[in-house]
């Protein structure tokens, strides 16, 4: 039975991931790009999240080195091309800041009917001598850019 829990769990794990599919990113994401011993992951879903009108929220936070930075800021980049909606920003020649809304069509577990919603990628970066702070946040829901931003303001 616990087996039965267990492998049921992570079924579940998957295809909440796989949600995120399709973005050149996602090797961050899944620890190929950066090591997953540097990195400090938080993944909520459900319910939990209802009232910022988000199904998802997944982000990671590690320290790159410039080499590395390159690299993902150019996927990053790279998956903002087919973005709706698109604001950067650059400091000393290094994006900083991004954030990208991409239109979603999310089925319904009840009724496995489309629902329309949005998939946000989210980069902030903070250089720290010869190394950057990151953080890479992926965001799928109802919520608004507008929205997000007042959340993320208070």
């Amino acid at each position: 039975m616990k087996r039965m829990i267990l492998a049921l769990w992570a079924l579940l794990a998957v295809i909440q991931l796989s949600a995120q599919s399709g973005y050149g990113i996602n090797p961050v994401f899944d620890g190929k790009l950066i090591p997953s011993s540097r990195i400090k992951e938080t993944y909520i879903n459900g319910t939990q999240l209802a009232p910022y009108k988000l199904r998802v929220f997944r982000s990671v936070k590690f320290t790159a080195t410039p080499a590395e930075l390159s690299r993902i800021q150019a996927l990053l980049l790279e998956d903002g091309k087919g973005a709706e909606d698109r604001q950067t920003e650059y400091t000393g020649g290094v994006l900083t800041y991004a954030l990208f809304r991409f239109r979603a069509e999310v089925h319904s577990s009840r009724y496995d009917m489309p629902v329309e919603g949005n998939k946000y990628l989210c980069l902030q970066v903070f250089p720290k001598e010869t190394r950057y702070d990151v953080t890479l946040v992926y965001m799928s829901g109802d919520a608004t850019l507008d929205e997000l931003k007042q959340l993320f303001k208070n």
